[in-house]
């Protein structure tokens, strides 16, 4: 009797922990009805910000473009990201929460971060032995594959210790793969492209400018 009451004890505790309710609401077939997603454990809002500081090839231009994601969260997510490759800012602001829909409250855009003391190659017309100052928690040096549509380019940078986890990033259009990150001033070695920079960055950008 003592195992079965510790049994039932034991899945009335597992079903509870995969009964979270979270933000958003989406359609269930089997009652015909809006509801909220199911999570494991943690609730997320995150505020994805995209910041542009060159327009239709005029310097000194500048636009932001803003997600709202409400999901689930995981440890790897519940934290703040930034990537900086000079022209382009991705910064990703993350709350997560553990109470039925608790992330319902819209987080800020990302504010401005001073400039931390390490710097980073970066790409400016046609090579990328530019350097970059680093703001905020951005720890580590960036090189990756940016991709919007048929234009693909390798952009370096500066970013956070957790972008440098994964495998893919989307953001208005951009899809980032092939991320390699590396500690130390300047270590991701400068290269110059055969094409300019900037000829292949405004393609890269036009859908995100009218998204």
């Amino acid at each position: 009797m003592r195992t079965q009451v510790t049994l039932l004890l034991i899945c009335m505790i597992s079903s509870g922990a995969l009964s979270l309710q979270c933000h958003p609401y989406v359609y269930d077939e089997t009652y015909d009805d809006y509801k909220p997603i199911i999570c494991t454990n943690r609730c997320a809002r995150t505020t994805t910000s995209v910041d542009i500081y060159i327009v239709s090839g005029v310097s000194g231009l500048t636009l932001m473009a803003v997600d709202d994601l409400m999901d689930c969260g995981s440890p790897e997510r519940c934290v703040n990201a930034s990537i900086n490759i000079g022209v382009v800012k991705i910064t990703n602001n993350t709350q997560c929460c553990t109470t039925n829909l608790c992330n319902n409250r819209t987080l800020p855009v990302m504010p401005q971060q001073p400039i931390n003391g390490r710097k980073c190659y970066t790409c400016n017309e046609n090579d990328c032995s530019q350097t970059l100052h680093c703001e905020g928690a951005e720890d580590r040096c960036i090189t990756a594959t940016v991709a919007q549509g048929p234009n693909v380019m390798s952009l370096k940078g500066c970013t956070t210790k957790n972008v440098c986890n994964t495998t893919l990033l989307r953001a208005h259009g951009l899809i980032i793969t092939d991320v390699e990150c590396c500690e130390g001033n300047l270590c991701n070695s400068a290269e110059s492209f055969t094409l300019s920079f900037l000829l292949m960055i405004i393609p890269l950008l036009s859908s995100i400018l009218f998204y």
